[in-house]
């Protein structure tokens, strides 16, 4: 037997840790702890078998979770914890029976071994085999990774054939008389016949024993169909049920009814004659014939006389007459005044009421006193309630059953609940030719029925991508949660841990291939250089912004330009489809509307969000137009946009910034220094093409979102380790960075070095990336952030050219006949030609007089819509405003000027 304290002590640690639970720990329980389902402060474990967290109010909540559903991560690799040595090679397959599934070695110890499965990639991994007949086997694979490298968690050696055989405990004997569940697993299996139960596993709901049955045929065995409780194992039941009946076979049906499979029941401890029998009231209602015969059974159970039960997907009203109690009184009487030879059975076995029910005698006067009609003509089926983390607003989800066998899912609001009126109306609308014409006491049953037993929350998000507080990727189809993907149920939701979790976002989809082939690299470098390079580390480190963010409270902007047909589109495009969105580059803010632009900077997180070119002609000064200085605060993760909250109070709606910005245009963003200095910059040229990169870039155009969407999930399988590597690596670059002494803004610094870690991350995902070419790549964005320092030292290359054809042209000579020579020859002087302003200590300029005499001098001057939007941020002369200014060169008039600090009458060079 092994000892599990180290594990043990490691679920309890995470247990304490967890701010979800808040437990308290008092003596050998870690108690108090806040009840996910509930609320209430009534959840518990033992400390010595931390195995199951209860909550206290098993009536009215019920909550049970084992710790292996909440905390995988301890179990996925038992291997490294637990590893086979020469003297105990099952060590790690009894470590997987013993502490995963708790079946007890010492009872279950020669029923398996230790064994391996080769690997796809190399390697072997371990599983617990299990020998059937005929040199066959089962296997069942141990660790969680390695489910995944194979593509399955169980196997059976090839060319296995299992039709009509069972597998069943070893030294089981079946004898005259005998109860014999049939159930599909073999963990199933033993979990019954460690409690006491005789058992066979089938191993699949499409394989009834036949062999084994016709071994028994005359033993008179009770054969109880234990398979699966869920729709391919209840229609599989069905089907067997008729057929051993037809064969005169004695059976029974057993459904869990609680979505749990026998293992799971054995691991809760409910498997005992109680729950059993719960299981067979269950079954006896799923195979009755007609709406009669389960109103039999039901009554029978619970001796009510009105109730509301479904039958051939409808819903039926149950009502049973006050007299039968007497009629029932009066057949016992009967049955034993009967001669003997009439009614010996019976005379002999009925003294009560409930016996006497059980006669063939009491089901004729229960079928006379029962009064059935159909109040519905579909099934409603409550799945779950649903919540939006956001708005807080809550949505009841039913599956619909009409009476063919066709389902529909549908979402109803309170409102819809309330009545019989609205009931009926929300059924006509969302699910065609559905209607309720029950009463409100009947509705009230239903809604009892549907809520009482505890209700199935699951969360929504309106994004998709990374959710912080339940660390998941979620996206419509598919989701990753510490590096495993989730399997979205049948009900559209995905488990991970304590969270049900789900995206209400339906803009836009995104495809995901489970396979990767990083092969397409070498050819990616050749024909995108370091640009591509770089925005394809930036892409790999938004798909973790938060949780970099989370540890350095910040992550940068990537700015990427370049003349028409340097290939960064192609880039974007291409980036956009390993994450699995195809045909899309970016929006133009400044063609977007207020709402509009908060929606895109909020449909998700841990992904970019691509700026493309913006319109230069967009007046700033127009009500909603964009300006990328909103942009600073979602450096920092924070809100870009507040809005008024949908209510009659004063509450705003800020949601954070969840997601990273790529800008992506021909020309370069100008702003202000606290801008610039969060932004990453790249330059892509036409230097390297040739005709070869033309061929091969033809190939990245032509690349389908099928063919490399891959990279998305291979990422985040390896979240852990790239995460890791990101923030191994960056203090060193940062440190580094900054002691060179060319780069003095420190923000510039951070800036950079997290764009530098981010590419010593790639190698993770393709390892033909060599370390040469990392520190290429990362000497590339050093040069970058030198480049960025001497920016935000001077003005925008627009607004030197401005600068510097003012200097060129403002001051020309005039005649004046009284100035002395010493101004120039003929009597001339000097006088400005384009500053307004009287006080020398003003620039005024009026853009279109600028032009104007540009196009006098023939000088190539900057676009005045351009110039309007970087003025603002001038250094060389700091603008102060725009408005009307008495000239100094037109006498009398007025002009609109744009206003400037002249640093030149500050350094007395006037």
């Amino acid at each position: 037997m092994f000892d599990y304290s180290d594990i043990n002590r490691d679920i309890v640690q995470a247990l304490r840790r967890d701010q979800a639970f808040q437990f308290k720990h008092r003596g050998k329980y870690l108690q108090e702890g806040r009840c996910p389902e509930c609320g209430r402060r009534s959840v518990w474990i033992s400390v010595d078998k931390p195995i199951l967290v209860r909550c206290n109010h098993r009536n009215s909540c019920g909550y049970e979770e084992p710790v292996r559903v909440i905390y995988p991560e301890l179990f996925e690799n038992l291997s490294q914890r637990y590893p086979a040595t020469p003297e105990d090679p099952n060590a790690t397959a009894r470590a997987y029976m013993d502490h995963v599934r708790h079946f007890p070695a010492i009872k279950v110890g020669d029923w398996f071994e230790q064994a391996a499965r080769p690997l796809p990639g190399g390697g072997y991994a371990p599983v617990v085999r299990f020998h059937l007949w005929d040199g066959c086997y089962w296997d069942r694979v141990i660790n969680k990774a390695d489910e995944h490298a194979l593509g399955d968690k169980a196997f059976f050696k090839k060319g296995f054939r299992y039709a009509g055989k069972a597998w069943q405990p070893p030294g089981q004997r079946i004898e005259k008389g005998d109860t014999v569940f049939i159930v599909e697993g073999i963990f199933h299996a033993i979990a019954l016949s460690l409690c006491g139960y005789k058992v066979l596993a089938a191993f699949s709901s499409n394989n009834l024993p036949t062999e084994v049955i016709e071994r028994c045929k005359d033993r008179e065995i009770t054969w109880r169909l234990g398979y699966d409780d869920d729709p391919a194992g209840r229609s599989m039941m069905a089907k067997y049920y008729d057929q051993l009946q037809h064969q005169g076979e004695r059976v029974e049906v057993a459904l869990t009814g609680s979505g749990k499979d026998w293992d799971d029941l054995y691991r809760l401890d409910k498997l005992n004659d109680d729950f059993i029998e719960e299981c067979l009231y269950r079954g006896r209602l799923f195979t009755a014939r007609t709406i009669g015969e389960k109103a039999y059974h039901w009554y029978c159970k619970h001796r009510r006389s009105y109730t509301v039960l479904e039958f051939g997907n409808r819903l039926y009203s149950v009502h049973v007459g006050e007299e039968l109690s007497k009629d029932l009184c009066e057949a016992i009487e009967d049955l034993n005044q009967a001669d003997i030879e009439d009614s010996e059975k019976e005379k002999l076995a009925v003294k009560t009421i409930d016996e006497a029910l059980a006669t063939e005698r009491g089901r004729e006067l229960f079928a006379r006193n029962l009064t059935t009609n159909s109040i519905s003509n579909c099934l409603p089926k409550f799945l779950y309630c649903e919540i939006d983390k956001e708005s807080k607003e809550v949505s009841y989800f039913f599956d619909i059953a009409l009476p063919k066998g066709r389902e529909v899912q549908v979402a109803f609001s309170g409102a819809h609940l309330e009545s019989p009126k609205s009931f009926n109306k929300a059924l006509l609308n969302q699910a065609p030719g559905s209607t309720f014409d029950g009463t409100e006491n009947q509705l009230k049953m239903l809604r009892d029925r549907w809520f009482d037993g505890g209700v199935k929350q699951v969360e929504t998000i309106g994004f998709l991508g990374y959710d912080k507080q339940c660390q998941v990727y979620v996206y419509q189809d598919f989701a990753y949660h510490n590096g495993r993907k989730l399997k979205r149920n049948r009900q559209g939701y995905f488990t991970a841990g304590k969270h049900r979790i789900k995206t209400s976002f339906k803009s836009f989809h995104l495809h995901h291939n489970d396979e990767f082939n990083p092969d397409w690299i070498g050819d990616y470098y050749q024909v995108f250089s370091r640009l591509g390079m770089v925005a394809l580390a930036f892409w790999l480190g938004s798909l973790f912004a938060e949780q970099i963010r989370a540890e350095l409270k910040v992550f940068p902007f990537l700015e990427l330009t370049g003349e028409h047909g340097a290939g960064k589109s192609t880039v974007i495009e291409f980036l956009w489809k390993l994450c699995g969105r195809d045909d899309y580059e970016g929006f133009d803010p400044s063609k977007a509307t207020f709402a509009a632009r908060t929606r895109a900077f909020s449909q998700l997180s841990n992904l970019p969000v691509v700026l493309i070119e913006s319109d230069r002609q967009t007046d700033k000064a127009k009500k909603g137009a964009f300006d990328f200085e909103e942009l600073k605060t979602a450096y920092n993760g924070r809100a870009i946009r507040s809005t008024g909250a949908f209510n009659r109070g004063n509450d705003t709606v800020e949601p954070p910034f969840r997601g990273t910005i790529v800008i992506a245009q021909n020309d370069t963003v100008d702003g202000s220094p606290a801008l610039l200095s969060r932004i990453v910059h790249c330059h892509a040229t036409k230097a390297h093409f040739s005709e070869k990169t033309k061929r091969l870039a033809q190939r990245f155009e032509r690349a389908t979102v099928e063919e490399v969407s891959g990279f998305l999930p291979a990422a985040l399988r390896r979240e852990k380790a790239i995460i890791a590597k990101i923030l191994e690596v960056y203090p060193e670059l940062d440190t580094e960075y900054a002691h060179r002494g060319e780069i003095h803004d420190q923000r510039v610094v951070k800036t950079h070095a997290m764009v530098s870690a981010m590419v010593a991350a790639l190698p993770l995902l393709f390892p033909a990336i060599s370390p040469e070419q990392v520190k290429d790549l990362q000497h590339y964005v050093y040069t970058r952030a030198v480049n960025r320092q001497g920016r935000l030292s001077a003005d925008h290359p627009e607004v030197q050219k401005f600068w510097d054809i003012y200097d060129y042209l403002n001051v020309r000579l005039v005649d004046d006949p009284e100035a002395p020579a010493i101004y120039g020859p003929g009597g001339k002087v000097e006088a400005q030609t384009l500053n307004h302003s009287k006080d020398p200590a003003l620039i005024a300029i009026n853009l279109i007089h600028y032009k104007q005499q540009c196009e006098q001098a023939k000088v190539d001057h900057p676009d005045i819509n351009a110039l309007k939007k970087l003025l603002p941020n001038s250094r060389r002369h700091k603008f102060l405003r725009q408005g009307n200014v008495k000239s100094a060169i037109e006498e009398g008039r007025t002009r609109h000027c744009w206003i400037f600090e002249n640093s030149d009458a500050k350094r007395g060079d006037l």
